[in-house]
């Protein structure tokens, strides 16, 4: 086959030849049998044929020339009548009749395509040409006109551009949509795919005003554009619109020498109203040609189609749709949306088949045998390096056909890039490149969170230039199930990143950055985990559930980092920034509540937790918090209670929790319940940590009853009692090794407030009793400030001033400088030669193998064991404070 040049007016060719040759079958064949048009055996067609033929030749009788009314007939009428009267037949020519009846079937929508200029569809070639090609001049039915008109095609493509395809004024179809379409500049290959767009777009155009197809250059947004509007226009009746007016701005074209300007193209707002006006016939004198054109916008229902809109966008055009809009439906194709008025609907590539689709159907009109031959992974590869843009794929093509190679095509596309992505990118605000910038160093897809963190910006600002882009086609999103959430991913499409890298580089720092923010970000992720595996309570386990939160968890992280240093105006800058990435996040109003609250805001930091418990009124580590601030900062156990009892309903297997209740009762002076709460802890089996908590507490708890029936109750028996219950636990915990700095400082105070509560006549025979104690325990207590007043109480209360010795070798100054704390350390690491002290305010001082005064060798240093007491006075190293001076504390 020959390489086709026209492709509409080889199908009408070739169509127009079988028509011919089937109504000279009839004549020879059917109409010799009868004296009228009985034989077509339809009373509707028989009208419409007399009227047809009387119109043209008025005073002549049909009947008198039956063998010339045939000529009025369309095209699927001829074959209907031949089957209809099939006994006039030879066996032959009846049994070839319908063995190619359904293929006359499917030519029928194609001819009227072609012969009304409607657009083609992908396959029309194909299926006209392989019915062509299958005709025989021994066929039963002779195919004299088609296979001639076949032979010169072949022979010489340039044939259908010599002939004058007849057309009658009856085959014209009755026009009662008005419109100024241009003929379909797709014909080559026909319309291919697009189903859904199609049927989606018409919905979408007949309920709202305003419609954007957006889309890459070359992606086919003109020719779906020109579907729709003759879908549209073929409905006659049917349609909502009275008028269709197509106008176009398009300013280039790509072809295979390059890209090339159209001179006669529309290039801003005056040549828009000017060709709409020129449609409309509006006068060209006239002074005011927008209101005449929003006059005729509401005398007749009009779609209003504006073609390539980002070559003219402009404030008087935006301007102009604003107005018109308001009359007319308006459908807008542009490489960037309006960003207001519209509804968008972005147009993607072919998928695989419909590429491959395309490149055979240009192959086969162009008789390219090399590409014929190719198989279909060669050209769904081959469709996937031009980003399976249709226009791209016909570039290709075309530029092989003029002698290029396939690979040095594909290795040079920077026409192609430049054509298709050309008004875009200069067009884009400094923040939406910086985006575009972070996408691309990030070499990754991202979320909003992400994008926030990493470029900066503050969240409004990310979302607005998002909203930018977004009217563009650099960049795509695609949404992500995430933990009981749709996440919506942003990135940067191969097609945008190969024009991207070729005209825009991006400075090395920058990329730097971008990955050292992503490790930092994976880092920080790692850790809030870690965290969370100990203790969901601390106030720095952040949780996270999704890809935003844990960005807003690491603005959180800081926020705690600053307020530590009491920078607190700072810490609710980054809590806002976290609350404004994600607004439902509860961690944002967690975090926020406990800043205020350590800042002095008691009020703010209640209104978080409210504002919180209405995001997330079930939250358990809400309630905690909440419930700890009311008991310790608002002193308000009774509604820390309640709020505790919302808690255990969800998390009753925590002995956080429990320490919660149990720290409420005390403040209640609810002791017993307190007490009873604790021993059920203690009988199951604890981590380290929470069995410090739990016989801490038990201590205070023991002091507190002791004070209780000490001054209120004015029970000094069962005073001593429960004090000395408090002295028992901590030699319980001394005996297991557990011993901390809060049980010390509570075993202090016990000792204390026994002597400053209990009279001496009931002291009297405990003498012995704690002056043993004191002694026994000298150093402990000499690592807090209580040593003189506890030595100096006991010496009052007995008259007794025998202990006043230990106070020779206490210094309160020396004493001042002392702290204690707890080893942090992982057994599995003990090799290390350093470890963290924790202090009872949570801070932790690097403490180094060498300034540990007790020990003398790594074996010594290796058994040291994760919770061990030590006292320590703090110093400094190149890195800032730490540890000096450490003595283990047995």
């Amino acid at each position: 086959m020959s390489k086709i040049t026209e492709v509409r007016l080889t199908l009408a060719a070739l169509i127009y030849g079988i028509e011919i040759d089937l109504k000279s079958t009839i004549r020879q064949q059917v109409v010799p049998y009868f004296s009228d048009l009985s034989f077509f055996q339809n009373e509707e067609l028989i009208n419409k044929v007399v009227e047809r033929y009387t119109k043209e030749n008025p005073g002549v009788d049909i009947y008198l020339n039956l063998e010339d009314s045939i000529d009025y007939l369309d095209f699927h009428d001829t074959f209907v009548i031949l089957r209809k009267n099939d006994t006039f037949l030879t066996k032959e020519s009846s049994t070839y009749l319908k063995s190619i009846f359904g293929a006359l079937e499917e030519l029928t929508p194609i001819r009227n395509r072609v012969m009304h200029t409607r657009p083609l569809l992908g396959g029309d070639f194909t299926t006209v040409y392989n019915f062509v090609s299958d005709l025989k001049q021994s066929n039963p039915i002779r195919w004299l006109i088609t296979l001639e008109t076949k032979n010169k095609i072949e022979s010489d493509p340039t044939y259908v551009l010599t002939l004058t395809l007849p057309t009658l004024e009856y085959q014209k179809p009755e026009q009662i949509v008005v419109h100024n379409l241009p003929k379909p500049d797709f014909d080559e290959t026909g319309f291919i795919g697009r189903k859904n767009d199609v049927e989606d777009i018409k919905k979408l155009i007949f309920s709202n005003k305003v419609v954007s197809i957006i889309g890459d250059g070359g992606i086919g947004k003109t020719a779906l554009a020109l579907k729709i509007a003759y879908d549209i226009v073929d409905m006659g009746k049917d349609s909502p619109f009275d008028l269709v007016i197509w106008t176009s701005a398009k300013t280039t074209m790509l072809t295979s020498k390059g890209i090339q300007e159209i001179y006669d193209a529309i290039t801003n707002y005056t040549g828009l109203v000017d060709l709409i006006s020129t449609t409309l016939e509006v006068e060209k004198t006239s002074t005011n040609k927008l209101e005449e054109i929003l006059e005729y916008f509401s005398l007749f229902k009009t779609l209003l189609i504006i073609d390539n809109l980002e070559t003219i966008q402009s404030e008087d055009v935006i301007e102009f749709i604003r107005e018109a809009q308001m009359k007319c439906n308006i459908v807008i194709t542009s490489r960037i949306g309006l960003g207001e008025l519209e509804y968008r609907r972005k147009l993607k590539g072919f998928s695989d088949s419909e590429s491959a689709k395309l490149i055979r159907e240009i192959a086969r009109i162009r008789d390219s045998e090399t590409l014929l031959k190719l198989p279909q992974k060669t050209l769904i590869d081959i469709s996937t390096k031009l980003y399976h843009n249709p226009l791209a794929i016909k570039w290709f093509v075309n530029t092989v056909e003029a002698g290029i190679s396939p690979t040095e095509v594909l290795n040079n596309k920077e026409d192609l890039l430049n054509f298709c992505l050309t008004n875009v990118y200069d067009k884009l605000s400094t923040g939406a490149i910086n985006i575009l910038n972070t996408l691309r160093a990030a070499r990754k897809s991202l979320r909003t969170a992400e994008i926030i963190y990493l470029s900066e910006l503050k969240p409004i600002e990310v979302r607005k230039h998002l909203l930018e882009l977004f009217k563009t086609t650099l960049i795509s999103t695609e949404i992500i199930d995430g933990e009981n959430i749709e996440e919506t991913n942003y990135f940067i499409s191969d097609f945008a990143k190969d024009y991207l890298t070729k005209n825009y580089t991006i400075d090395i720092a920058f990329i730097k950055n971008i990955s050292a923010k992503l490790r930092e970000l994976t880092l920080s992720a790692s850790q809030l985990k870690k965290i969370n595996s100990y203790n969901i309570f601390e106030i720095n386990a952040i949780t996270y559930r999704n890809s935003n939160e844990k960005i807003a968890a690491k603005f959180l992280q800081e926020a705690l980092g600053l307020s530590w240093k009491k920078e607190y105006e700072n810490a609710l800058i980054k809590v806002n920034e976290a609350r404004n990435i994600v607004p439902s996040h509860f961690e944002s109003y967690r975090v926020g509540a406990f800043i205020k609250a350590t800042s002095g805001d008691l009020l703010g930091a209640e209104d978080d937790y409210q504002l919180g418990l209405e995001v997330e009124p079930d939250n358990h580590k809400l309630l905690y918090f909440y419930s700890q601030f009311l008991l310790f900062q608002m002193e308000d156990p009774d509604n820390a209670l309640i709020q505790a009892e919302k808690l255990f309903e969800y998390k009753s297997d925590n002995p956080s929790v429990s320490f919660l209740f149990v720290r409420i009762y005390n403040r209640k002076r609810e002791y017993n319940k307190a007490i009873h709460k604790l021993k059920g802890l203690l009988e199951n089996q604890l981590d380290s940590k929470s069995e410090r908590i739990a016989y801490t507490e038990l201590i205070s708890l023991y002091n507190h009853m002791g004070q209780s029936f000490a001054t209120i109750e004015r029970d000094f028996d069962n005073s001593v009692r429960h004090f000395k219950k408090a002295i028992s636990v901590y030699y319980e915990c001394s005996e297991k090794k557990i011993l901390d700095p809060k049980m010390i400082k509570n075993f202090c105070e016990a000792l204390l407030s026994c002597f400053q509560l209990v009279p001496l006549t009931t002291l009297q025979d405990e003498q012995s009793y704690f002056k043993e104690v004191i002694t026994n325990n000298n150093t402990k207590i000499g690592l807090t400030l209580l040593k003189p007043k506890i030595i100096h109480r006991y010496s009052e209360k007995f008259d007794d001033y025998t202990l006043s010795s230990l106070l020779e070798e206490f210094n309160p100054d020396d004493n001042a400088l002392k702290h204690m704390g707890t080893i942090s350390r992982n057994q599995n690491n003990a090799s290390k030669p350093f470890v963290f002290i924790q202090k009872e305010d949570k801070t932790s001082f690097y403490a180094n193998m060498y300034d540990f005064l007790d020990v003398e060798n790594r074996t010594e240093w290796k058994k040291i064991k994760n919770g061990q007491l030590v006292s320590f006075e703090i110093g400094t190293n190149p890195q800032g404070e730490c540890a000096k001076n450490i003595k283990l504390i047995e």
